[in-house]
């Protein structure tokens, strides 16, 4: 009797660990499987947002100085085409070439400036998603200067500061609504100096008006592709 009592639970141990070992058996594929699809829709990357970027207008805001009236809607375009390369290199949505953007008004014998709803009708033709219009509200640079002099020993000093101001927005090609908007200032700043000796001058150092215009024109530009960063 005493055997018999003995090897019941052994039988039964043996019975519930053969059971164990079935359903992991059966379980364990089944998690793999369930673990293995979660992490491949966690690397699925999201689709990019396609965009177009168009050539920005020049704004006429009364500003009389040279360096505004002088490069006029040049600056403008050259603003957008950093706009273009910026967005590229960041990465986050999917840019049209500016190519496709004139070979399409070329096709369509589209010239002269472009309004909003010509971008939107060119960004539909595109396939792109939103299309990106702006405007250059400031583009100048302001020059300080400042001398003084005692027994004929004198010197001067000249300073440049040169800002360029963006907005643009983003418009739904599909509602042809806006659905986002930004507004950027860009500057930088150059100084030089000189010396003379009883009306003897020397040192100094070249203006390098173009060099503070394009950093102050960077510098815009890249704001505006940072707070782009998740509003389309």
């Amino acid at each position: 009797m005493t055997k018999m009592f003995s090897k019941k639970p052994l039988l039964l141990l043996s019975q519930c660990s053969l059971s164990f070992m079935l359903m992991s058996g059966m379980v364990a594929p089944v998690l793999s499987a369930l673990g293995h699809s979660e992490q491949a829709v966690a690397q699925t990357p999201a689709k990019k947002k396609k965009v177009v970027v168009v050539d920005f207008d020049f704004a006429n805001t009364g500003d009389s100085s040279y360096w505004y009236s002088y490069r006029g809607s040049g600056a403008a375009r050259g603003i957008s085409e950093l706009l273009v390369n910026k967005l590229v290199n960041d990465g986050t949505y999917s840019v049209v070439s500016r190519g496709a953007v004139e070979n399409y008004l070329k096709e369509k014998r589209i010239s002269g400036p472009m309004d909003e709803a010509t971008a939107v009708k060119v960004g539909k033709a595109l396939g792109v998603d939103a299309v990106i219009v702006g405007t250059v509200t400031r583009f100048n640079v302001e020059t300080k200067r400042a001398s003084g002099g005692l027994f004929g020993i004198g010197g001067s000093s000249e300073t440049q500061r040169a800002t360029v101001q963006l907005t643009a927005r983003a418009v739904d090609t599909t509602t042809q609504s806006i659905i986002a908007a930004w507004n950027s200032v860009g500057e930088s700043s150059t100084s030089s100096g000189s010396g003379s000796v009883f009306g003897i001058g020397g040192g100094g150092g070249s203006s390098g008006t173009d060099e503070i215009l394009s950093k102050a024109a960077d510098d815009a530009t890249t704001k505006i592709v940072k707070e782009m960063k998740g509003r389309l």
